[in-house]
């Protein structure tokens, strides 16, 4: 038994043996999940100190210390495929991000329930194709044969570009295929919390005099500003994690400007089997992601006066 010192009632304390019993279901359909996490998530940490050695495709493997992380600080490749995940990532939060909040608010403005319902279905849908069904759906798209963009550009007197081998066009159709991909999970998102708004504050603005747009500025995006900064840090926290996109689109002419840290790792341990330098830029990568993350949620703490981690 305990007594609420707020308002002098007692409170009759189950044990824990009954508690688990009433919510034994619930636990066993957490189960998988933990599992999960435990063996994919967890179980691999196991595998970290091996960073510190030159294990890899050999029966000897030797305790190198720091040598590993001084190899990746001095080589040209490491810091090119750095520099090219930061470019990448900016340019998929700065053109990305304010996709989906936008799509959200018009779509949000529609009257019809039919027609809401109806595109937010076909916007969602490409969310479902893998990387390798979208890449292949740009390859065929971007064609310098037989592509429809290509044919357009064509049918203007113009000369056919391939654009997946092209260093100056790569980017651009790692970013298109980006918000092709994503902009309906995320427009979902938004559209969610935007049904959350209370209807009062509309009103009440409309009584203070304010238009169409003031309502959408000054009463829509601030109700929904801690969903809009959580799923910014999101998009931050994954924003060293380019990998598959990347790998499924990228060939050897774009190396210099599509090279990613995940592909890098892949490359040196997988292919070259140098397993315990690529665990080595791994780590460095999942450090810079942790300090992105703590420290988007400081900054999400001051602008909600509350921290969402």
């Amino acid at each position: 038994m305990k007594k609420n010192k707020k308002d002098g009632t007692v409170m009759i304390r189950q044990p824990l043996k009954t508690r688990i019993g009433r919510q034994k279901y619930l636990l066993l359909m957490l189960l998988p999940g933990m599992i999960w996490y435990l063996v994919f998530k967890y179980v691999p940490m196991l595998g970290l100190g091996l960073a510190f050695t030159d294990y890899g495709f050999r029966a000897k493997v030797s305790f190198v210390g720091l040598e590993n992380f001084h190899r990746l600080f001095t080589s040209s490749i490491f810091w090119k495929a750095f520099r090219n995940t930061i470019v990448l990532s900016i340019y998929n939060i700065v053109f990305y991000f304010p996709i989906p909040l936008i799509v959200a608010l018009l779509i949000n403005e529609l009257k019809s329930f039919k027609a809401k319902k109806a595109i937010q279905f076909l916007i969602y849908i490409p969310y479902f194709f893998s990387w390798v069904v979208v890449g292949s759906i740009f390859v065929n798209l971007l064609s310098p044969s037989y592509g429809p963009v290509n044919t357009i550009i064509k049918a203007f007197g113009g000369e056919p570009i391939y654009f997946m081998a092209s260093p100056d066009h790569f980017r651009s159709v790692m970013v298109l295929s980006y918000i092709w991909r994503q902009m309906g999970y995320g427009a979902v998102i938004f559209i969610a919390a935007l049904t959350t708004v209370d209807p009062q504050l509309f009103e009440a603005a409309m009584i203070d005099g304010c238009g169409h747009w003031g309502r959408v500025i000054h009463v829509t995006i601030p109700s929904i500003k801690s969903t809009i900064v959580t799923m910014l840090l999101l998009n931050l926290s994954h924003v060293l994690m380019i990998f598959e996109q990347v790998l499924v689109m990228y060939n050897s002419a774009v190396y210099d400007v599509a090279d990613v840290l995940q592909t890098y790792v892949y490359r040196e341990g997988i292919l070259s089997g140098d397993i315990g330098y690529s665990i080595a830029v791994g780590m460095f990568t999942s450090v810079i992601s942790l300090i992105l993350v703590l420290s988007t949620n400081k900054l999400s703490s001051k602008l909600l006066e509350e921290p969402i981690l």
